[in-house]
């Protein structure tokens, strides 16, 4: 891979690793939005998809498999945008905030599709 795409997938991994690590350090705050959408086990839940986080993350930034990187990082990113930023239960200000939330996780989405897609 060429040096340009090494440096934009380790970029493109890194949000991911912060996130994860953050949300291990401290999961109270996600773990009640799993709790309000009722997920089962919600404290293993996000200790998993903080784990797949900081791991597939790892592997991503290291371009060591990185097709099945960026597809574990695609499945978990699709909860925590729908759990995470539901803008449309939301008005004003806090609507627009989640909803660009929301559309930052879509784009990530489709980078991940398109990294996935060249490994």
């Amino acid at each position: 891979m060429s040096v340009t795409g090494a440096v934009g997938r380790a970029l493109l991994a890194s949000i991911f690793i912060k996130s994860g690590v953050d949300h291990l350090q401290n999961p109270a705050p996600i773990v009640r939005a799993a709790k309000g959408a009722e997920i089962p086990q919600p404290e293993l839940a996000v200790k998993v998809n903080s784990a797949v986080m900081v791991g597939a993350g790892t592997l991503l930034a290291l371009g060591v498999a990185p097709r099945l990187a960026a597809t574990a990082l695609a499945v978990s990113l699709v909860p925590t945008t729908v759990i995470g930023h539901p803008f449309w239960d939301r008005e004003g200000r806090e609507r627009q905030h989640q909803q660009t939330h929301f559309m930052k996780n879509l784009a990530l989405f489709g980078a991940l599709l398109a990294v996935g897609s060249r490994s």
